[in-house]
């Protein structure tokens, strides 16, 4: 289980962020949690579809192999994950291959995606008018448009409670970074980062 730091995946703040390459069933994840079953019997309940189970248990078997291995993921009223001891912020975001969990002293929102998702067909749904018009003069719209996607999840999760479709988060490219708006007029900024079969994207205050 790497641990990327700040020299390799751009983050303005303070933000730790592990990552998880999935290749274990859920049964052998359960294992590495080691808490008799209670997590996966958790994620039965919660998902029908066993990707998804395995998906929501492999943040949890991040989690153990970090400093943070002690501390219990708990949900607010808008669905944003947090330590229950309140010591940390966190954010997390996962694929059918990858997990991924930010920790950080303020608040964060992450987002994973699969290079090669094809977002331009729903570009309408989740960006605005001048967004769009914008997007479709790139020379590469297919990854601009995934990269946007990305960026956008990843201001919601930073803030979900000011927004309820992303289609509400102003976004405007800037030389290495995005500048997120809110419908309120509150800002934040994003990065989006290149791995490996993935993009990571993080958002944070706008230090």
């Amino acid at each position: 289980m790497p641990q990327i730091y700040l020299e390799k995946v751009k983050s303005f703040g303070n933000a730790e962020i592990f990552f998880w390459h999935i290749t274990e069933n859920c049964e052998e994840l359960s294992c590495l949690i080691a808490d008799n079953g209670i997590l996966l019997a958790e994620a039965q309940k919660k998902f029908k579809g066993t990707g998804r189970q395995r998906e929501w248990l492999s943040t949890r078997a991040l989690l153990k192999q970090t400093p943070y291995k002690h501390e219990e993921i708990v949900y607010d009223d808008n669905g944003k994950p947090g330590f229950a001891s309140k010591s940390k912020h966190i954010s997390i975001s996962h694929t059918a291959e990858i997990a991924a969990i930010a920790v950080s002293d303020s608040p964060i929102g992450i987002d994973l995606e699969l290079d090669g998702r094809n977002a331009v067909t729903v570009a309408k749904s989740f960006l605005q008018p001048q967004e769009l018009e914008a997007l479709m003069t790139s020379s590469e719209p297919e990854n601009e448009a995934l990269h946007l996607w990305s960026a956008k999840e990843a201001a919601f999760k930073f803030a979900s409670h000011k927004i309820s479709v992303l289609k509400e988060i102003g976004i405007t490219k800037n030389a290495n970074n995005y500048t997120i708006t809110y419908p309120d007029g509150a800002t934040a900024v994003c990065s989006v980062n290149m791995l490996d079969g993935a993009i990571l994207s993080i958002a944070e205050n706008n230090y």
